[in-house]
């Protein structure tokens, strides 16, 4: 009897973990495209006032935005901080990320401004479509990791 206790213990816990796991997750994803967001803002501003190069953008990277990309401060390039937050992003804001820093700093300080602000309206609408999916999502995940365990404490017991 205090086997089958034990183990409906360890089975209840085990979903209320995954279900906190997946709602972690989905927060996470939200977070990460906020932090791109942030990025593409940052650098969109130190290439419109200041004129500076990549690596030194890169370089003075405020924290709360490497943070959010995943990624530790003093990042050496775009490619290496995408690759960070990769897990986090769905394959079209991947996309989108990859496009930006494919051409980033291939082209003149107003273009190079004008294609930040679009990548920034396009990441907002992903942004959005994402925030809109992460609660259902958590919601569902949590549902079924839960149901699952007790699902199967019951069929165990």
């Amino acid at each position: 009897m205090t086997a089958k206790l034990i183990g409906s213990l360890i089975l209840a816990l085990t979903g209320i973990i995954l279900a906190v796991a997946i709602c972690q997750y989905q927060r996470r994803r939200l977070r990460t495209v906020d932090g791109i967001l942030a990025l593409i803002f940052y650098v969109k501003g130190q290439v419109d006032c200041y004129a500076r190069p990549l690596s030194d953008i890169l370089g003075s990277l405020p924290p709360e935005i490497c943070r959010d990309c995943n990624c530790s401060t003093g990042v050496s390039s775009l490619e290496e901080l995408i690759e960070e937050c990769r897990i986090y992003l769905d394959e079209e804001g991947l996309r989108q990320v990859a496009a930006f820093t494919a051409e980033f700093g291939s082209i003149f300080r107003e273009e190079q401004v004008r294609r930040c602000e679009h990548y920034i309206s396009v990441l907002e609408s992903r942004r959005n479509q994402i925030a809109e999916r992460v609660n259902a999502q958590s919601r569902v995940g949590s549902a079924l990791c839960i149901c699952l365990a007790l699902c199967l404490m019951i069929l165990l017991w």
